[in-house]
């Protein structure tokens, strides 16, 4: 795929990367960027490279942090386009046939996606440029991090994904790319465990992101989806997700900051440019999921508003422009505990990671959900159908939507009942047109 055939020095395009990526054979070339060997021969110039990382990742509507939480919510029914101008996002609300392969959403969190693990890999290849243990693990650990967020978030919208560069690359299933995502983590929260970065690294990248326990959350969120990933649970992989969630602070915020000159793109496209809000207060649960009424779950008003009728404007992490947006929740790891715990049977310990979601007032996000606990059936079918049905309330738009509703075996596109309008997304002609080893597209 000649998108990543990327010489490793345009990979400093990381401090201008708000431009759309309009065709996969192009090289993207900063002139104002410092040349290859000043780059990778140099701590500060892969410090920089780690700072751009964060910038691919979060800045600007092809951002993976606008493509992933738009696309998610749209797979689900979470959403709908307030302005049917913005073609890329009515096909995603439409789902099915269509997505087309043009689609600029789908397109944009493939390319980013793509080059932010590409940028992250010039991080990991070069650390031996790091004399101080405590800069070379910093460098290790956010490249790590980003490495991560980038395949994981691949892995939960395509079936395959190239892992190497080079024209005509061949794909990978996804499972190999989420281990590859894993392997990495692991491998820092090992170093971690006994360095921490150096304070000349913090004040390098941007604030906001608590290295330590992002690893391990990631970790947890990665084991997590690996534990299902061919349809049959894998304890090995859902012991080490209950592990790193239960070791990932709740008390500890790890969030993606803006300002008003680099802002958060859900808020800017939610607020400022009026594209998108939520379906209406159900936040898409079909099947008798949705919180009856809505006013008594809390998160609902705190996700959304209501300006009209059929009007439903996000709020939460996409509020303002300068709202920030976690890398990670606390009701994440409880609910992740609670569902390796359904799976296994252990019920009395998954209803307690459950319940310390369902009936929290609070948390360091002034997330609430104000429920009773859990007084349902002990059986792993009534727990997950509600541990599902927290994830979509506790974590709206955040990107898991899709891949939370195939690992839960939600009712499929065109199913009675269906609950998500694609199970894959195609592979955007970029890449078709340039690499003749991409697969056959996804029916839906």
């Amino acid at each position: 795929m000649k998108m990543l055939r990327i010489k490793q020095t345009i990979l400093l395009l990381m401090l201008g990367s708000c431009f759309p990526i309009i065709s996969c054979n192009k090289e993207y070339i900063n002139p104002s960027a410092a040349s290859v060997p000043s780059v990778t021969t140099s701590v500060e110039g892969l410090m920089t490279l780690c700072a751009g990382l964060q910038r691919r990742f979060t800045i600007g509507r092809q951002s993976p942090l606008y493509c992933a939480p738009i696309g998610g919510g749209y797979s689900v029914y979470a959403l709908y386009t307030i302005n049917i101008g913005n073609t890329a996002e009515k096909e995603l609300e439409t789902g099915k046939g269509a997505v087309t392969q043009g689609n600029a959403v789908v397109t944009q969190l493939w390319a980013q996606c793509l080059l932010g693990k590409t940028e992250a890999e010039v991080v990991l290849s070069n650390l031996t440029v790091a004399a101080d243990p405590a800069d070379r693990v910093g460098l290790k650990a956010y490249a790590s991090i980003f490495y991560a967020l980038n395949l994981g978030t691949l892995a939960q919208f395509f079936e395959q994904i190239p892992l190497v560069k080079g024209e005509n690359a061949a794909f990978s299933p996804r499972a190999d790319a989420l281990q590859k995502a894993i392997e990495a983590l692991e491998s820092v929260d090992a170093d971690l465990a006994t360095t921490s970065p150096s304070a000349k690294f913090l004040t390098k990248v941007p604030p906001g992101i608590d290295i330590k326990n992002t690893v391990k959350a990631l970790l947890a969120r990665y084991y997590n989806i690996q534990s299902m990933i061919t349809g049959t649970y894998n304890a090995a992989s859902g012991n080490k997700a209950l592990a790193f969630a239960a070791a990932a602070s709740q008390v500890i915020k790890s969030e993606f900051r803006f300002s008003a000159v680099n802002t958060n793109p859900l808020g800017e496209w939610n607020v400022t440019v009026n594209v998108f809000g939520a379906i209406d207060s159900t936040l898409g649960l079909r099947n008798g999921l949705a919180p009856v009424p809505a006013a008594s779950d809390p998160r609902v008003g705190f996700y959304i508003s209501r300006t009209g009728p059929t009007t439903f404007p996000l709020k939460g992490f996409a509020q303002v422009i300068t709202t920030s947006y976690p890398v990670y929740l606390p009701g994440e790891m409880s609910l992740i505990i609670a569902e390796n715990y359904a799976r296994q049977s252990l019920f009395p310990q998954s209803k307690t990671a459950l319940d310390a979601v369902r009936t929290k007032t609070t948390d360091i996000y002034g997330i609430g959900a104000s429920q009773p606990a859990y007084s349902g059936a002990m059986t792993m079918p009534a727990l997950l159908t509600d541990i599902y049905k927290q994830r979509r309330l506790e974590m709206f738009i955040s990107g898991q939507e899709l891949e939370d509703s195939r690992r839960f075996a939600r009712p499929a596109p065109n199913v009675a009942g269906e609950e998500r309008n694609r199970n894959f997304y195609l592979y955007p002609l970029i890449e078709r047109d340039n690499n003749t080893n991409t697969p056959a597209d996804p029916g839906i």
